[in-house]
Protein backbone atom coordinates (compact mmCIF):
# COMPACT_ATOMS: atom_id res chain seq x y z
CA UNK A 1 0.00 0.00 0.00
CA UNK A 2 1.24 3.47 -0.85
CA UNK A 3 0.33 6.41 1.40
CA UNK A 4 0.84 10.12 0.87
CA UNK A 5 1.17 11.82 4.26
CA UNK A 6 0.31 15.54 4.28
CA UNK A 7 0.17 17.79 7.32
CA UNK A 8 -0.22 21.39 8.46
CA UNK A 9 -1.82 22.77 5.30
CA UNK A 10 -2.85 25.98 7.12
CA UNK A 11 -5.26 27.34 4.55
CA UNK A 12 -5.51 31.05 5.23
CA UNK A 13 -1.74 31.18 5.58
CA UNK A 14 -0.79 29.00 2.60
CA UNK A 15 1.45 29.20 -0.46
CA UNK A 16 -0.75 29.23 -3.57
CA UNK A 17 2.08 27.99 -5.82
CA UNK A 18 2.60 24.93 -3.63
CA UNK A 19 -1.15 24.28 -3.42
CA UNK A 20 -1.48 24.54 -7.21
CA UNK A 21 1.25 21.92 -7.67
CA UNK A 22 -0.14 19.32 -5.29
CA UNK A 23 -2.79 17.51 -7.37
CA UNK A 24 -0.37 16.69 -10.19
CA UNK A 25 2.44 15.86 -7.77
CA UNK A 26 0.31 13.41 -5.81
CA UNK A 27 -1.18 11.89 -8.96
CA UNK A 28 2.35 11.15 -10.16
CA UNK A 29 2.96 9.12 -6.98
CA UNK A 30 -0.21 7.03 -7.55
CA UNK A 31 -1.12 6.58 -3.86
CA UNK A 32 -3.79 4.25 -2.54
CA UNK A 33 -4.69 6.64 0.28
CA UNK A 34 -3.87 10.18 1.40
CA UNK A 35 -3.34 10.84 5.12
CA UNK A 36 -3.73 14.37 6.49
CA UNK A 37 -2.54 14.75 10.08
CA UNK A 38 -4.35 17.95 10.97
CA UNK A 39 -4.19 21.74 10.78
CA UNK A 40 -6.20 22.19 7.61
CA UNK A 41 -6.72 25.86 8.52
CA UNK A 42 -4.97 28.78 10.17
CA UNK A 43 -7.64 30.14 12.56
CA UNK A 44 -10.49 27.69 11.98
CA UNK A 45 -12.91 29.87 9.99
CA UNK A 46 -15.58 28.60 7.62
CA UNK A 47 -13.90 30.26 4.63
CA UNK A 48 -10.58 28.56 5.40
CA UNK A 49 -12.28 25.19 5.72
CA UNK A 50 -14.12 25.76 2.44
CA UNK A 51 -10.77 26.37 0.71
CA UNK A 52 -9.34 23.24 2.31
CA UNK A 53 -12.33 21.27 1.01
CA UNK A 54 -11.70 22.57 -2.51
CA UNK A 55 -8.12 21.35 -2.21
CA UNK A 56 -9.20 17.89 -1.03
CA UNK A 57 -11.70 17.58 -3.87
CA UNK A 58 -8.90 18.10 -6.39
CA UNK A 59 -6.75 15.27 -5.03
CA UNK A 60 -6.56 12.01 -7.01
CA UNK A 61 -7.12 9.55 -4.14
CA UNK A 62 -9.36 9.11 -1.07
CA UNK A 63 -8.17 10.61 2.21
CA UNK A 64 -8.27 9.93 5.93
CA UNK A 65 -7.60 12.69 8.44
CA UNK A 66 -7.67 14.01 11.98
CA UNK A 67 -8.12 17.63 13.13
CA UNK A 68 -5.28 19.74 14.50
CA UNK A 69 -5.20 22.49 17.08
CA UNK A 70 -5.59 25.16 14.37
CA UNK A 71 -8.82 23.48 13.25
CA UNK A 72 -10.50 24.59 16.48
CA UNK A 73 -11.79 28.20 16.11
CA UNK A 74 -9.15 30.57 17.42
CA UNK A 75 -11.07 33.85 17.63
CA UNK A 76 -14.69 32.76 18.01
CA UNK A 77 -14.51 31.60 21.61
CA UNK A 78 -18.22 30.75 21.82
CA UNK A 79 -17.86 28.35 18.91
CA UNK A 80 -14.55 27.08 20.26
CA UNK A 81 -16.14 25.91 23.49
CA UNK A 82 -19.67 24.99 22.37
CA UNK A 83 -19.00 23.47 18.93
CA UNK A 84 -15.22 23.25 18.40
CA UNK A 85 -15.34 20.83 15.48
CA UNK A 86 -18.49 22.06 13.74
CA UNK A 87 -16.64 23.46 10.72
CA UNK A 88 -14.35 20.42 10.56
CA UNK A 89 -17.32 18.04 10.54
CA UNK A 90 -19.11 20.08 7.88
CA UNK A 91 -16.24 20.58 5.46
CA UNK A 92 -13.73 17.79 6.11
CA UNK A 93 -15.17 14.69 7.83
CA UNK A 94 -17.90 14.04 10.36
CA UNK A 95 -15.67 11.42 11.99
CA UNK A 96 -12.93 12.88 14.19
CA UNK A 97 -11.18 9.56 14.75
CA UNK A 98 -11.67 7.58 11.52
CA UNK A 99 -10.63 4.00 10.91
CA UNK A 100 -9.53 2.35 7.66
CA UNK A 101 -8.63 -1.29 7.02
CA UNK A 102 -7.66 -2.71 3.64
CA UNK A 103 -4.96 -4.79 1.98
CA UNK A 104 -3.22 -5.78 5.21
CA UNK A 105 -3.01 -2.24 6.61
CA UNK A 106 -5.18 -0.62 9.31
CA UNK A 107 -5.09 3.10 10.06
CA UNK A 108 -6.72 4.65 13.12
CA UNK A 109 -7.14 8.36 13.81
CA UNK A 110 -6.38 9.72 17.28
CA UNK A 111 -7.67 13.23 18.02
CA UNK A 112 -5.01 15.02 20.06
CA UNK A 113 -6.32 18.60 19.69
CA UNK A 114 -8.33 20.12 22.55
CA UNK A 115 -10.66 23.13 22.84
CA UNK A 116 -8.74 24.10 26.00
CA UNK A 117 -5.87 22.67 27.98
CA UNK A 118 -6.16 22.55 31.76
CA UNK A 119 -2.54 21.41 32.08
CA UNK A 120 -1.02 24.26 30.09
CA UNK A 121 -1.71 27.90 29.27
CA UNK A 122 -0.77 27.02 25.69
CA UNK A 123 -3.96 25.76 24.07
CA UNK A 124 -2.01 24.58 21.04
CA UNK A 125 -0.61 21.68 23.09
CA UNK A 126 -2.24 18.30 22.58
CA UNK A 127 -3.26 15.39 24.78
CA UNK A 128 -4.26 11.73 24.60
CA UNK A 129 -6.74 10.32 27.10
CA UNK A 130 -6.95 6.87 28.67
CA UNK A 131 -10.35 6.35 27.03
CA UNK A 132 -8.91 7.14 23.62
CA UNK A 133 -6.21 4.52 24.06
CA UNK A 134 -8.79 1.95 25.13
CA UNK A 135 -10.93 2.66 22.04
CA UNK A 136 -7.88 2.46 19.81
CA UNK A 137 -6.88 -0.90 21.26
CA UNK A 138 -10.41 -2.25 20.77
CA UNK A 139 -10.41 -1.16 17.12
CA UNK A 140 -7.09 -2.77 16.33
CA UNK A 141 -8.14 -5.95 18.16
CA UNK A 142 -10.69 -6.57 15.39
CA UNK A 143 -8.10 -6.84 12.59
CA UNK A 144 -5.89 -9.89 11.83
CA UNK A 145 -2.71 -10.13 13.88
CA UNK A 146 -0.43 -9.72 10.86
CA UNK A 147 -2.04 -6.39 9.89
CA UNK A 148 0.32 -3.41 9.78
CA UNK A 149 -1.19 -1.00 12.31
CA UNK A 150 -0.83 2.75 11.74
CA UNK A 151 -1.89 5.58 14.08
CA UNK A 152 -2.62 9.10 12.80
CA UNK A 153 -2.31 12.00 15.27
CA UNK A 154 -1.68 15.70 14.90
CA UNK A 155 0.67 16.25 17.84
CA UNK A 156 4.04 14.44 17.93
CA UNK A 157 4.81 11.62 20.33
CA UNK A 158 8.59 12.09 20.14
CA UNK A 159 10.84 15.12 19.75
CA UNK A 160 13.39 15.30 16.92
CA UNK A 161 17.03 14.52 17.56
CA UNK A 162 18.20 17.77 15.99
CA UNK A 163 17.64 21.17 17.67
CA UNK A 164 14.26 22.79 17.08
CA UNK A 165 13.93 26.34 15.79
CA UNK A 166 11.26 26.90 18.44
CA UNK A 167 10.76 24.34 21.21
CA UNK A 168 7.29 22.85 21.39
CA UNK A 169 5.81 20.21 23.63
CA UNK A 170 5.06 16.69 22.48
CA UNK A 171 1.58 15.39 23.13
CA UNK A 172 0.56 14.81 26.76
CA UNK A 173 0.72 11.12 27.76
CA UNK A 174 3.01 10.38 24.82
CA UNK A 175 5.06 7.85 26.77
CA UNK A 176 1.93 6.04 27.96
CA UNK A 177 0.60 5.96 24.41
CA UNK A 178 3.86 4.54 23.03
CA UNK A 179 3.77 1.77 25.63
CA UNK A 180 0.22 0.88 24.58
CA UNK A 181 1.18 1.05 20.90
CA UNK A 182 4.10 -1.29 21.56
CA UNK A 183 1.91 -3.78 23.39
CA UNK A 184 -0.76 -3.92 20.65
CA UNK A 185 1.70 -4.00 17.76
CA UNK A 186 1.43 -0.55 16.20
CA UNK A 187 4.18 -0.18 13.57
CA UNK A 188 3.86 3.41 12.41
CA UNK A 189 2.69 6.74 13.87
CA UNK A 190 2.07 9.67 11.50
CA UNK A 191 1.83 13.22 12.81
CA UNK A 192 2.80 16.86 12.23
CA UNK A 193 2.47 20.10 14.26
CA UNK A 194 6.20 20.86 14.53
CA UNK A 195 6.57 21.70 10.79
CA UNK A 196 9.62 19.42 10.67
CA UNK A 197 10.34 16.22 8.75
CA UNK A 198 11.95 13.49 10.83
CA UNK A 199 11.57 9.89 11.93
CA UNK A 200 12.32 8.40 15.34
CA UNK A 201 12.28 4.76 16.37
CA UNK A 202 10.67 3.46 19.55
CA UNK A 203 11.67 -0.11 20.27
CA UNK A 204 9.05 -2.56 21.49
CA UNK A 205 11.11 -3.22 24.61
CA UNK A 206 10.49 0.40 25.56
CA UNK A 207 13.84 2.02 24.85
CA UNK A 208 14.25 4.79 22.32
CA UNK A 209 16.74 4.34 19.51
CA UNK A 210 18.26 6.98 17.32
CA UNK A 211 17.20 7.11 13.68
CA UNK A 212 18.22 8.94 10.55
CA UNK A 213 16.65 12.39 10.90
CA UNK A 214 16.35 13.16 7.17
CA UNK A 215 15.83 11.38 3.88
CA UNK A 216 14.05 8.09 3.10
CA UNK A 217 13.64 5.59 5.92
CA UNK A 218 13.21 1.85 5.87
CA UNK A 219 11.99 -0.54 8.54
CA UNK A 220 11.42 -4.28 8.54
CA UNK A 221 9.82 -5.20 11.87
CA UNK A 222 10.19 -5.06 15.63
CA UNK A 223 9.78 -1.39 16.47
CA UNK A 224 7.54 1.63 16.00
CA UNK A 225 8.43 4.31 13.50
CA UNK A 226 7.25 7.75 14.62
CA UNK A 227 7.17 9.77 11.39
CA UNK A 228 6.72 13.54 11.33
CA UNK A 229 5.70 15.55 8.30
CA UNK A 230 6.74 19.13 7.67
CA UNK A 231 4.15 21.72 6.70
CA UNK A 232 2.98 20.72 3.24
CA UNK A 233 1.54 24.02 2.00
CA UNK A 234 1.88 26.67 4.71
CA UNK A 235 4.06 29.78 4.55
CA UNK A 236 4.69 29.30 8.29
CA UNK A 237 7.99 27.47 7.82
CA UNK A 238 10.39 26.69 10.66
CA UNK A 239 13.71 26.24 8.95
CA UNK A 240 12.54 23.55 6.53
CA UNK A 241 10.90 23.69 3.08
CA UNK A 242 7.34 22.58 2.43
CA UNK A 243 7.28 18.80 2.26
CA UNK A 244 5.24 15.64 2.61
CA UNK A 245 5.97 11.96 3.27
CA UNK A 246 5.63 9.21 0.68
CA UNK A 247 5.17 5.88 2.45
CA UNK A 248 5.22 2.37 1.01
CA UNK A 249 4.04 -0.58 3.11
CA UNK A 250 4.93 -3.94 1.56
CA UNK A 251 4.16 -6.84 3.86
CA UNK A 252 5.87 -5.88 7.11
CA UNK A 253 8.38 -3.55 5.43
CA UNK A 254 7.85 0.21 5.66
CA UNK A 255 9.72 2.77 3.55
CA UNK A 256 9.34 6.52 4.02
CA UNK A 257 10.60 9.12 1.58
CA UNK A 258 10.39 12.89 1.99
CA UNK A 259 9.27 14.93 -1.01
CA UNK A 260 10.30 18.60 -0.74
CA UNK A 261 9.19 21.74 -2.56
CA UNK A 262 12.24 23.75 -3.64
CA UNK A 263 10.45 26.63 -5.32
CA UNK A 264 9.96 25.26 -8.83
CA UNK A 265 9.06 21.64 -8.24
CA UNK A 266 9.09 18.64 -5.94
CA UNK A 267 12.15 16.49 -5.32
CA UNK A 268 13.05 13.49 -3.15
CA UNK A 269 15.68 14.00 -0.49
CA UNK A 270 18.99 12.18 -0.88
CA UNK A 271 18.89 8.52 0.06
CA UNK A 272 19.31 7.48 3.67
CA UNK A 273 18.26 4.26 5.33
CA UNK A 274 17.21 3.00 8.70
CA UNK A 275 17.47 -0.66 9.62
CA UNK A 276 15.48 -2.56 12.20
Amino acid sequence: MRLVHLSDLHFGHHDEDVVASMAAEIAAQDPDLIVVSGDFTQIGTASEFARAREFLDELPAPFISVPGNHDVPERNLIKRFLNPYGHYRRYIDNELEPFFHDNGVALAGLKTSRRANIHSLNWSDGAISKNQLERLEARFARVPAETVKVVIAHHPLMHPEEPMVRHQNKVRRANKALKVFSRIGVRLVLSGHFHMSYVRRHAHAGEVREAVPTGPRESSEGHILVAQAASTTSTRLRGEPNAYNLIDIDGQAITIRVREWLGEGWTTREKAQESA
